[in-house]
């Protein structure tokens, strides 16, 4: 009988301590993708650029939704295109439809 005890608390013993191991690891796993996971929107965040629109005068400005920062202006959608493309060579401004539709660029 007290075998039995023995071989429950070893079982029980041996268990908890592979849960445990378990736990660190994915604990870690966790912690890697996370890393992964920052760095891929960083670099998103790089690659396209959020503008709203506003429209004063003939003369478009664009600036990115987030911060506010300048991106471009022009009096047409091939201008602003043409400025875009000079200052953002490796990225992507996109705006919503409604910002675009109601400053008559589309």
């Amino acid at each position: 009988m007290m075998e039995i005890i023995w071989g429950f608390i070893v079982g029980l013993a041996v268990t908890w301590l592979i849960l445990k191991l378990i736990a660190v690891y994915l604990r870690a796993k966790n912690e890697v993708l996370k890393e992964e996971l920052d760095e891929l929107q960083k670099r998103v965040k790089e690659k396209f650029i959020h503008v709203n629109i506003e429209k004063h005068g003939d003369v478009f400005y664009l600036f990115e939704k987030d911060t506010d920062r300048f991106i471009a202006q022009g009096t047409n959608m091939q201008e602003l295109k043409d400025h875009c493309d000079s200052r953002f060579k490796k990225s992507v401004i996109f705006a919503d439809d409604n910002d675009l539709k109601s400053a008559g660029l589309i």
